[in-house]
């Protein structure tokens, strides 16, 4: 891996762990942005917008232009996923 390569990687670590820090420290009714949603889903923006495109994904309000999504929206949507031990739970049989 090229130097320039794990400086950007190391870049994005931390400000993916600023945002999670931002988001899990706030209250259940702040507003965030997309750029902080998708770092806590660990999606790109285009994914954020795909899903608004396509009537999924995390409910969100708009302020003008600006899209927002409340913590607790978010959380909810979270949750709806349960964490699994191996890839072969929840596969009907």
């Amino acid at each position: 891996m090229s130097t320039g390569t794990q400086n950007h990687t190391h870049t994005h670590t931390q400000t993916r762990d600023k945002s999670l820090a931002e988001f899990y420290s706030a209250p259940d009714t702040s507003l965030f942005n997309q750029i902080i949603i998708a770092h806590i889903r660990d999606c790109s923006t285009a994914t954020m917008e795909r899903d608004r495109w396509a009537g999924g994904g995390i409910p969100f309000i708009k302020i003008g232009r600006a899209v927002k999504y409340c913590k607790a929206d978010v959380l909810e949507w979270l949750a709806q996923y349960q964490l699994q031990n191996s890839t072969s739970e929840g596969v009907a049989e």
